[in-house]
């Protein structure tokens, strides 16, 4: 949730030192019931004011605790601050471009992110069905449940409290949807390979195989694929970077990732972060306080991007 601020164009060159902390917020659920539905639940304080949401590859329930978050239409007609405030539970879609939003200062949160194929057997719909939306949680359960979890985590003394509170909605939740088989699901390997090649390896045909991937990802397979190579590099090549990691050029870096050349990559940067690679490195080694999403470490960050 990057802050908007001023940022030089310059930033930071290819190949200087970026120092991050690699501490990461996001742990995997406690609750066992919940392991192979969430893969995360990330816990969060905000600095408050304007801020850009990267795009994201997977959908989050967003559970605010203290505090109010603002999101702009992604038409973007009105300012962040001038929209109404978010309920305190919501289901965030996954998104292809960056939004904007605002928060109070001192905002807490937990955003648990869902595993690909889950929402069904969570809240009873599909990635398809949320893509680029925010779906306030009293229009897929029981409005009167929803008002009394939402008032117990408002109203729990310590963090631990408040996240044994969003961890037994939750599983309250998946008990009601448990009956239900989850969206297609997709091993990671298999993601580079040709249409008609993971269309048998699903036994469908290729339509059928379409089909099933826009409703259990959101989006066709070509512009997953997009964001995805974007995301793999931001998560091999950018976070958990620390001073004694040895920096490699942007334009190595492109080329890892099989983009065309180094301006084709800070196109898709821009597109799904809201930043320049230069621009990006500059915040993260300034430790700007609003890039809290950039702090995980590596194998944390592959989780919360929806790669693992």
């Amino acid at each position: 949730m990057p802050r908007l601020s001023a940022v030089g164009i310059s930033g930071l060159q290819a190949g200087e030192d970026v120092n991050v902390d690699s501490a990461s917020p996001a742990t995997p659920p406690h609750a066992p019931a919940l392991l192979p539905l969430v893969a995360n639940v990330l816990t969060a304080t905000l600095p408050g004011g304007r801020y850009l949401l990267p795009a994201t590859l997977q959908p989050m329930l967003l559970a605010i605790t203290h505090g109010e978050i603002r999101l702009a239409p992604a038409d973007l007609l009105r300012p962040a601050e001038a929209c109404p405030a978010l309920p305190v539970l919501g289901l965030c879609g996954a998104t292809r471009s960056v939004r904007e939003a605002w928060a109070t200062p001192g905002t807490q949160i937990l955003a648990v992110t869902v595993r690909t194929g889950q929402l069904p057997r969570l809240f009873g719909v599909s990635a398809q069905d949320v893509m680029e939306e925010f779906v306030p949680l009293d229009t897929l359960a029981p409005p009167a449940w929803v008002a009394s979890w939402a008032q117990r985590l408002r109203q729990a003394g310590t963090p631990a409290a408040c996240r044994h509170a969003l961890e037994t909605g939750l599983c309250t939740q998946a008990a009601r949807h448990m009956q239900r088989s989850p969206d297609l699901v997709l091993p990671q390997v298999c993601l580079d390979w040709p249409l008609a090649r993971l269309a048998e390896h699903c036994q469908l045909g290729v339509r059928q195989f379409e089909r099933q991937f826009l409703r259990a990802y959101g989006q066709s397979l070509r512009q997953f694929r997009q964001q995805w190579r974007c995301s793999q590099l931001l998560a091999s090549q950018v976070f958990g970077m620390s001073s004694a990691s040895k920096p490699r050029p942007w334009a190595d870096i492109a080329l890892d990732g099989a983009y065309f050349d180094q301006a084709h990559f800070s196109r898709d940067m821009r597109r799904f972060t809201g930043y320049s690679p230069a621009q990006l490195a500059r915040q993260l080694a300034e430790q700007d306080p609003a890039l809290w999403p950039y702090r995980f470490n590596s194998m944390d960050a592959r989780r919360v991007l929806g790669m693992e």
